[in-house]
């Protein structure tokens, strides 16, 4: 964006601009081509002259194919008079006093131009029209003739690209693959288990979420005959009957014996321990598995 400069490019005017004022004019057909393309904010200086040697320097801001543009502003320039002309005079874009001043003056060719030149230097900006020198090492200048990055890494004896062969396995957090990887589906609502051995195989026959969930436990104990010394140590009271006399007592005796005394056996049990013999519905826990290693990079 900015001044624009092109060979060879004079043309015969075709129409030429109306007036002392006119900013319009095309040249001989096809001829335009030999003008600066200018783009937004281009520009360029060319000059008109006649068979008399007339001359005026103009600011030509646009151009299409044939058809040219001069800036508002733009006649008359560099120290020349705005002028009538007429088809059959010259257009050219020549090397102007004005053309050079722009280059001359602009402050970025300045900052370098201001530089002292030096062996494995280069020069930088700091800022804005402002330049300064950094060191070149031999390393560099090789680095940076390198055809491709593949030329590149060799000359850093970096890893190549392909770090992570093809074929390569690992787990990824995140809801799909990566770009230049493919979603292995073989294994599903499996667990991961750790082995100490080879890795890559797999095992079990209960999904994750079907083994590690509430299961239900059901089943009954046997039945268990208690003996004398598994039951606690205890006593019976027994009433004693005489053996003579009438009534409803054994051998027809009266009164219990001493009236209303009451007799205690020595009494029984041990009050040792027993079980219970229980048979119930197993919990499969053989969850399926992946088998993982753990590795360190020497």
């Amino acid at each position: 964006m900015g001044l624009k400069f092109s060979n060879f490019g004079k043309a015969v005017v075709s129409s030429a601009p109306a007036g002392s004022t006119g900013l319009n004019f095309t040249v001989e057909a096809g001829k335009g081509l030999l003008f600066p393309a200018l783009g937004s904010g281009d520009y360029f200086y060319g000059i008109f002259k006649d068979a008399s040697g007339n001359r005026e320097i103009v600011k030509v801001e646009a151009r299409n194919a044939d058809s040219l543009t001069i800036a508002a502003g733009g006649r008359g320039m560099d120290g020349t008079a705005a002028r009538n002309w007429a088809a059959g005079d010259y257009f050219v874009a020549g090397i102007t006093s004005a053309a050079l001043q722009e280059s001359l003056s602009n402050s970025n060719l300045i900052a370098l131009g201001g530089l002292a030149s030096a062996a494995d230097q280069v020069p930088y900006f700091t800022g804005p029209g402002t330049a300064a020198l950094a060191g070149l090492s031999a390393f560099i200048r090789t680095l940076l003739i390198q055809a491709d990055a593949a030329a590149a890494r060799a000359a850093l004896g970096a890893a190549s690209a392909d770090l992570i062969q093809a074929g390569t396995v690992m787990l990824f957090f995140q809801a799909a693959a990566p770009a230049g990887w493919t979603q292995v589906t073989t294994h599903n609502n499996k667990a991961l288990r750790i082995v100490s051995g080879a890795g890559g195989g797999s095992g079990g026959s209960v999904t994750f979420t079907n083994a590690f969930t509430t299961q239900a436990v059901g089943g009954s104990n046997s039945a268990t005959t208690l003996t004398s010394g598994q039951i606690p140590w205890h006593t019976h009271n027994t009433i004693f009957y005489g053996t003579s006399g009438s009534g409803i007592s054994p051998s027809s005796g009266g009164s219990p014996l001493g009236g209303t005394s009451i007799a205690t056996d020595g009494g029984i049990g041990g009050g040792g321990s027993h079980n219970h013999t229980f048979t119930g519905t197993a919990i499969n826990l053989a969850v399926q598995y992946i088998d993982l290693i753990i590795a360190r990079k020497d």
